[in-house]
């Protein structure tokens, strides 16, 4: 199981992790969990490691007030 602990994680926050997002449980707007296949971490690396926010539709008129998707700066993460 892997954590992340971060600022304003929407409720449809995805952990990436190298790149490839993965199944995330949201615990709060703190903090994001994802378990990470075995194979993932058989082997001895460095891997990025990011969160996406994704895009929210508008709900002013014209659609206007909507958010872009975000993805926050990506951590290295070690696997020994």
């Amino acid at each position: 199981m892997l954590t992340v602990n971060g600022s304003n994680f929407s409720t449809k926050g995805t952990i990436n992790w190298n790149g490839m997002a993965q199944t995330t449980t949201f615990v709060s707007a703190n903090q994001l969990t994802a378990t990470i296949a075995a194979s993932d971490i058989a082997t001895p690396a460095t891997v990025a490691v990011s969160v996406t926010n994704p895009a929210t539709s508008g709900m002013g008129i014209y659609g206007s007030g909507g958010t872009l998707a975000e993805t926050s700066s990506a951590m290295n993460f070690t696997v020994n």
